[in-house]
This record gives C-alpha cells, sequence and structure tokens, in this order.
C-alpha cells in the first residue's frame, strides 16, 4: 500500500512537470454563441429566421416548440471534419494545419424532423461551412497559454508530499512525528487542490472575458439543404408528398460590444408530388432578410425583417409546395439565454404577412439547444 501510494504521488509530480493545463479544453468551449441547428431554419422552426452565422466545435440536440403546441420537434447537428482529425487533448495539430484545412473543419451537418399542423412529417438534411470568422479562439496560441506558474506551485508541493511520506515510512520513526508528517501531507494536499482550482477558474476567467468582447465577431456561413414531406396515411407507412432544395448565404458584422447586424439570402426550389386528385407542381422562392441583435453573449434581444417572394403567385399559398412555410413579409421579436456553457435557450414571436402588408398569422416558438460535451 506505502509503495502503491509513492507511485501515485510520483506519477501526479510527472504529469504536473510535463503537462499541459485546462487550456485546451476550455477553448474548445468559446463559441461565441450556440447556433440553432440549420436543419430547422429549413422546417421553419427556428425562433428567428435570420440564421446567426457560427460555428461549433461539438456534438448538438435542438428541441424546438412552434406555435401553440408543445409537442417537441428534434435536430441533431455535428462536425466530422473536427471530428475525426482536430479534436484531440491538444491543440497543436488544428493551430499547424493551413486556413484551408481550418475552414473545412467547421463544416457541419445537420438533421431534424417536425410534425406540421396537417400532421405531415417533414424532414430537414443541411451542410453548413463557415467562410469567414473575425475570431478564432482556437488559433490563438497566445491566448490560452499555458501558465507556468501554477505547474511550479504544483510540483513543489508534490515534490513536498514525496519527501514526506517517505519519512512517514521510515521504520525509525516516532509515533508522534509519525502524526505530524501526516498532519502536514493533508496540508499540502490541500494547498495542491486549492491550486488547481484557481488555476481553472483564472482560465474559465479568461474564457468569459474574451467571450464578453467577442461575441459579436463577424461571420461568413453557406449552406445546402434538402426538405422532405411525408403524409402520414397509416400509422407504419409514409408517402413522399413533395421536396425542396434550398441555399443559402448568411453574414453578421459586429458593432462595438453590444450589437451584431446579421443579413440572409435564401433560394428555395421546391417541388409537389401530386394524388390522383392534384397534379405535380414546382415554383421557386428567393428571401432576403436583416436581423439586428443587441445584448451580451449571455442575454440579447433580436429584431428579423425577412421579405420572400415566389416565381408565381401559387407558390407561397400552396401549403403543399411551400415546405419552408414562407410568408411574403415576416417579422420576429425575441432572444437568446445562454443558460450555461453548453445550453442555450432561444424564443422568438413571428408575426407573418401578406404581399398587401394585411396581417396574416402569429407564431410563437422557443428552442432549447444542448452541446454534448
Amino acid at each position: 500500500m506505502k509503495t502503491l501510494t509513492l507511485l501515485l504521488l510520483g506519477m501526479g509530480l510527472a504529469k504536473c512537470m510535463f503537462a499541459q493545463n485546462d487550456a485546451p479544453n476550455v477553448a474548445k468551449a468559446t463559441e461565441f454563441a450556440i447556433p440553432v441547428s440549420p436543419a430547422f431554419d429549413l422546417l421553419a422552426v427556428n425562433p428567428s429566421q435570420i440564421l446567426r452565422p457560427n460555428n461549433i466545435r461539438e456534438f448538438k440536440v435542438d428541441w424546438s416548440f412552434r406555435s401553440w403546441r408543445l409537442k417537441p420537434n428534434l435536430a441533431i447537428q455535428a462536425q466530422p471534419i473536427w471530428e475525426i482529425f482536430y479534436n484531440r487533448a491538444d491543440l497543436q495539430a488544428y493551430q499547424r494545419t493551413s486556413s484551408f484545412l481550418k475552414t473545412l473543419s467547421t463544416l457541419d451537418f445537420s438533421a431534424g424532423t417536425i410534425e406540421d399542423d396537417s400532421q405531415n412529417r417533414r424532414v430537414a438534411l443541411a451542410a453548413k461551412i463557415n467562410l469567414y470568422r473575425e475570431r478564432d479562439p482556437l488559433s490563438d496560441i497566445e491566448l490560452f497559454s499555458v501558465d507556468t506558474t501554477f505547474n511550479r506551485l504544483q510540483s513543489s508541493r508534490l515534490a513536498m508530499m514525496v519527501d514526506l511520506q517517505l519519512l512517514s515510512n521510515r521504520n525509525n520513526i516516532s509515533m508522534r512525528e509519525k502524526l505530524r508528517c501526516e498532519q502536514q501531507l493533508d496540508s499540502i494536499q490541500q494547498e495542491y487542490n486549492n491550486l488547481d482550482k484557481l488555476q481553472k477558474d483564472n482560465i474559465q476567467n479568461l474564457v468569459v472575458r474574451y467571450l464578453r468582447s467577442n461575441w459579436n465577431a463577424s461571420h461568413v456561413d453557406v449552406a445546402f439543404g434538402k426538405i422532405f414531406a411525408y403524409a402520414n396515411p397509416q400509422i407504419d407507412s409514409l408517402e413522399l408528398r413533395g421536396q425542396a432544395t434550398a441555399f443559402w448565404v448568411s453574414a453578421s458584422k459586429g458593432l462595438g460590444r453590444k450589437v451584431l447586424i446579421t443579413g440572409l439570402f435564401k433560394y428555395i426550389m421546391q417541388e409537389k408530388r401530386g394524388d390522383l386528385n392534384f397534379t405535380n407542381a414546382s415554383g421557386n422562392i428567393f428571401s432576403m432578410g436583416l436581423g439586428f441583435r443587441y445584448g451580451s453573449p449571455k442575454f440579447n434581444f433580436f429584431t428579423d425583417f425577412l421579405y420572400s417572394q415566389g416565381n408565381a403567385q401559387f407558390v407561397m399559398a400552396d401549403p403543399g409546395l411551400n415546405l419552408t412555410q414562407l410568408s411574403a413579409y415576416s417579422i420576429t421579436y425575441g432572444g437568446d439565454w445562454r443558460l450555461s456553457r453548453n445550453v442555450m435557450l432561444s424564443y422568438g414571436v413571428r408575426t407573418d404577412y401578406t404581399e398587401k402588408l394585411q396581417f396574416k398569422n402569429i407564431i410563437p416558438v422557443a428552442n432549447l439547444a444542448c452541446m454534448m460535451r
């Protein structure tokens, strides 16, 4: 038992001397936001219709609640290139790679499904890549550099613990000296634990300050997605009734430390399959919008303005063809609340209007995004 104790102390000393601190792990959690899934954006169950460009570094799950119904919708999102090649204990592989591969590592895939108001099942698949980011904390070598002061202090405490353990194990030591050694060991162990906690707290405080200063950094994303609509005539069957293909670009620009302006351009090609009563139909929709966001990385509020136009009048009015449920004009009010490092609550109220600016609909939407760290 004594030999095992000495061995563990020696291993702890070696780890303290040669290991890195927790900076890389904390750096991976420096997302400026936890954006809602692009698949949900295609399915029109996002609180904000102007999807905020950003990139994440973990597997993510979204739950969305749309309209007055409390039936949840589900989406998942992942970044396979990052996970396979760069999600390591340290960031050296990522920091040393080329700018092209860093950009490629932001490629993420998402899938989502909802049941719409007509009890039909809609499924969306989306791929998104971040082409430009004003700030990339993972590439900043100096930002989360190792503080050697903590390592030196911890090394000295571990060395003292090893010496005291050796002294306590000697056969010719008195009971009083042995008790004194054990008391000193407990005290030094507590000092070591306090240093470890202080080091982690300092790193976390650095992350908080960094996010506060850069949460509204500028980004540019491009994305592609597919939507499939299925009728559900029977419990055990699905019948494809329509599909759509979408391309979009979103870009954001920060102003000061509290304002973020986001623009969106989206093009959607849609097709509806006929049955005995309806013939096949197709149509295209072009959307453009502007979003204004004010706040901080923990709380922020937004207002979105979105305009959509179809290549024919029936495109927007046909719910079987307009799978993204776009209206001619939409105004959305809402906000984001980052509940923790891994959880973001987004909420919004969308008001839809016709081409003649007549009120059409009001839709409340809430979304809970969770990073699976």
